[in-house]
């Protein structure tokens, strides 16, 4: 079975081999980075080949996070502007953006944009896909599983650690086998 994984810093982390492990296969691809945005998830994923697998795990993260090209590159960019390329006039852009702009209305529309358009992604490809979040207070009701409903032990950088994505991996498996 060849897996793809995308997401945040979760799907970064290792439930991924730990969930390869489970399925006994080595051939899975995960492009996840700390700190990608729904909006560079759903990007990097649609970029993909979906026939080149046989499952997808795609993690979400907070509807607020976004990106932006600025013409070499992608630059991610959350409500702390706290990106080192986020200077300037850039800087107050996104602050009058976040302050001005943004709502969570907003981030639970493209939240759900990202969710359907990943999904059919790979669902055109009959490609099961199972869709997780990392954003405990998402109003969405589409997603396979909220990470935070698992009561995973946390490092303290609040992530999970290696036995809190074990928790993780297995709890995908199990949605996996049950369908």
């Amino acid at each position: 079975m060849k897996i793809f994984f995308n997401g945040s810093s979760f799907a970064f982390g290792s439930y991924p081999d730990h969930l390869a492990k489970l399925f006994d296969t080595k051939e899975y691809t995960n492009i996840s980075r700390p700190g990608y945005s729904n909006r560079s998830i759903w990007r990097t994923t649609l970029e993909e080949n979906p026939k080149n697998y046989d499952l997808a795990i795609v993690q979400l993260t907070s509807p607020s996070r976004t990106e932006f090209f600025n013409g070499r590159k992608w630059i991610e960019v959350s409500p702390q502007l706290n990106h080192k390329n986020i200077t300037g006039w850039i800087k107050k852009l996104w602050q009058t953006w976040y302050g001005e702009v943004y709502s969570d209305e907003y981030g639970q529309l493209h939240e759900d944009f990202a969710l359907t358009g990943i999904r059919d992604h790979f669902s055109v490809a009959n490609i099961p896909c199972i869709m997780v979040t990392a954003e405990k207070y998402t109003k969405s009701k589409k997603f396979d599983l909220n990470l935070w409903d698992i009561d995973f032990p946390l490092d303290n950088t609040r992530h999970p650690t290696d036995e809190g994505h074990k928790m993780i991996a297995k709890r995908i498996y199990e949605i996996f086998i049950s369908r």
